[in-house]
């Protein structure tokens, strides 16, 4: 076989390494996304009083909630009206409130009440005692890339979206 043929199956060879790292990608991808829902369900029990998906919200309304409910939406990957559906329940309950906003009054911007803020912060330290187990599992040089391999792939799945 001349240059050109060994060229080709040189190709070939790197064109099936390519794919068959592309279905271990997505494979890993749906695991981790089918763990994320079982760990939800099982982090239930630890939030009697407010469920996964609202701590989310609330999460998301205090990073962005000052933005709007098209930032909300944004970050949490839910449609706005599902955003505002379950931000009207969460005000019902006295953890967020709705307040119009500075630079446009007719837009509404959500914010913590006081209530909110510390149930979010008393859930967060929660669920984090929960996965500071799996943190201290990991060695050094896994704990030195986990957190920026984790928000790349987190920023890569979003786009999927």
């Amino acid at each position: 076989m001349g240059a050109d043929g060994e060229a080709v199956d040189v190709d070939r060879a790197r064109n099936q390494t390519t794919t068959d790292d592309g279905q271990q990608f997505a494979d890993a991808v749906l695991a981790l996304l089918a763990v994320a829902r079982r760990t939800r369900g099982r982090l239930q029990p630890l939030l009697d009083d407010v469920t996964v998906p609202q701590l989310v919200l609330l999460d998301a309304v205090q990073a962005c909630g000052r933005e709007g409910i098209a930032a909300i939406s944004a970050y949490t990957l839910l449609s706005q009206p599902t955003v505002t559906q379950q931000a009207a329940g969460l005000e019902a309950a006295g953890l967020l409130r709705r307040i119009p906003a500075e630079d446009d009054r007719r837009r509404r911007v959500l914010t913590l009440t006081e209530r909110g803020e510390q149930l979010l912060a008393a859930k967060r330290g929660l669920v984090a005692d929960r996965l500071a187990v799996a943190w201290t599992s990991l060695t050094a040089e896994e704990q030195s890339i986990a957190v920026p391999l984790l928000r790349h792939i987190i920023g890569l799945v979003s786009e999927l979206a």
